[in-house]
């Protein structure tokens, strides 16, 4: 799985990151060039050791922050394991390096054969070696930048800052006496130190390359916690205790607040204690009007996003008892963000292949699924030509590859056209059908009526209700009653023994109907209300929220 990422790297790098890739295969050919042209060998080799080594920072720009940022990574991110999508975008670029070197080293070689010049080979190779750990220190450092910095920043912020440690040594430090000394090549603190952030003023000593290798290691390894940090916030856990009838996931007290304007000095409650659970095997509508908070639930839900308070509990079936690590949940975003630069059938390909499938069976599935989805005519496609109905479809397939214990809806209908629609809401039933548990968010109020089992209402960042679609009509129904019967009100209160017309619709949804049901006068008067549509029901009850 680790190749498969690194063959998206090498894509996206040569298909987005264009310029950087010119600069650095530019550099590259004059390095061949004073190898082979001119027959210097010895400048080749220095200049990879020299210029390469900071170009070659160019090749991780993008790769990261970006992704976050655009929100592309989402959709793999609660497919994949993230050490996988870690390693593999790392180790993409530095065998791009290591390539460059084995080139040019190869180039000199053949370049000293010719010219029979083999007493200085050692040096060359020597020099290349330099190089070699020079290149993958920067690169490290470039890797780790490009985790907070966007595009090609991360070179940007190298340059600078070694432009003012420079300076500030040289201001402060008395770097000229430091270096008139001849203390430089010698271990000592200060000699580190400069070596950190003046990698290139290295003499070529062993305990520099030692040095430099760790360093390397070091910023590998920050860029990887930084890397887990943005993909995993650690959110949803597996429940310890059996109960019966578990549900799918239980959420529980969910509080989030965004900070907004000038230093954060606004406050915007998102979530005020969201609490529900989802069954599995249902379709669940997740509903709410624009800014309630559903996709702060779902990115909270899927690790995307740290809520300030609350828990989201997964249970796992009881035959099967994967790792967390393990844990695949398929994604369908509100406005699906796939990596642009890849065709409808590498992205089908590329998912199917971390689902553990050989190279012969993902292709396969890559056809059969575009056929399944209509999209045999744009399977050699870019993502970034289709138009937005097809990116769903595409979207779409990716949630759905392999089978991932339950799948995410967030408005799925969102600017398609009514065909496209008729497309997917088969889809959708087709998965029903099957048994796949599904949370569908929508605003959609007759679309989620016509697929879904249960509903969960949410407004302002709180429930307002959760159920069976016809339990909440029949609620709604007896709402309505006691509402407008003062008499029948009185009676069911003095039988419940609790004041029944003043509660809200959503202390009635939390009610179990049974007791009420056998009253015959309550009976009779729900024949005269007419069944309400998911829309009634949810206009009265954000308006009574």
């Amino acid at each position: 799985m680790i190749f498969e990422v690194m063959k998206l790297t090498w894509k996206k790098i040569v298909r987005t990151n264009t310029i950087a890739l010119i600069i650095v295969l530019a550099y590259l050919a004059y390095c061949l060039y004073l190898i082979i042209g001119i027959g210097s060998p010895e400048e080749g080799a220095k200049s990879m050791a020299g210029g390469f080594a900071f170009l070659a920072v160019l090749l991780s720009g993008g790769l990261i922050k970006d992704e976050f940022e655009s929100r592309q990574i989402d959709p793999f991110l609660a497919r994949f394991r993230i050490s996988k999508l870690f390693w593999g975008k790392f180790f993409g670029v530095m065998s791009l390096i290591l390539l460059a070197f084995v080139l040019v080293g190869v180039a000199s070689l053949i370049g000293l054969a010719v010219n029979k010049e083999w007493s200085t080979a050692g040096q060359v190779l020597k020099t290349l070696g330099l190089g070699l750990v020079l290149t993958c220190y920067l690169s490290s450092v470039g890797f780790f930048l490009a985790s907070f910095l966007k595009g090609v920043m991360n070179f940007v912020a190298i340059i600078v800052l070694e432009v003012i440690v420079l300076f500030a040594m040289e201001e402060f430090f008395g770097l000229n006496i430091f270096l008139e000394s001849g203390q430089l090549g010698q271990l000592n603190l200060k000699s580190a130190l400069l070596l950190t952030v003046m990698p290139s003023w290295n003499s070529g000593l062993a305990w520099e390359m030692i040095f430099l290798i760790c360093l390397s290691a070091g910023f590998v390894l920050l860029a990887l916690l930084a890397f887990r940090s943005m993909a995993r916030k650690n959110n949803l856990v597996f429940a310890n205790v059996r109960v019966e009838d578990p549900p799918l996931l239980k959420i529980s007290d969910l509080r989030m607040t965004y900070k907004e304007g000038l230093f954060n000095r606004k406050s915007k409650q998102a979530l005020r204690g969201v609490d529900f659970s989802i069954k599995p095997g249902k379709l669940t509508g997740f509903l709410g009007p624009n800014g309630a908070g559903k996709t702060t639930t779902i990115r909270i839900v899927l690790d995307l996003l740290k809520p300030q308070a609350g828990t989201v509990e997964y249970f796992p079936n009881k035959d099967t008892q994967p790792q967390k690590s393990d844990l695949k949940i398929g994604y369908l975003q509100e406005t699906a963000s796939l990596y642009p630069f890849l065709t409808v059938r590498e992205t089908l390909y590329f998912v199917a292949r971390n689902e553990g499938m050989s190279k012969e069976k993902a292709a396969q599935l890559s056809v059969s699924l575009g056929e399944k989805l209509g999209l045999n005519e744009h399977l050699d496609r870019r993502i970034k030509t289709l138009s937005k109905g097809t990116v769903q479809k595409v979207a779409f397939g990716v949630a759905t590859v392999g089978e991932p214990e339950f799948l995410i809806f967030d408005e799925p209908y969102t600017g398609l056209d009514p065909i496209i629609m008729h497309e997917i809401r088969n889809l959708i039933f087709e998965l029903k059908k099957r048994g796949v548990s599904i949370i569908l968010s929508s605003h959609l109020l007759p679309e989620v009526e016509r697929v879904c089992d249960e509903v969960v209402l949410i407004n302002q960042g709180q429930i307002v209700c959760q159920g069976e679609i016809d339990k909440l009509k029949t609620t709604w129904q007896i709402f309505l009653a006691i509402r407008n019967n003062p008499e029948l009100a009185a009676k069911l209160t003095q039988k419940l023994g609790e004041e029944l017309q003043k509660k809200g619709f959503s202390y009635f949804a939390g009610l179990d109907l049974e007791p009420l049901l056998q009253d015959e006068e309550l009976a009779e008067e729900l024949k005269q209300i007419p069944s309400p549509d998911m829309e009634r029901i949810f206009l009265d009850s954000v308006i009574a929220s």
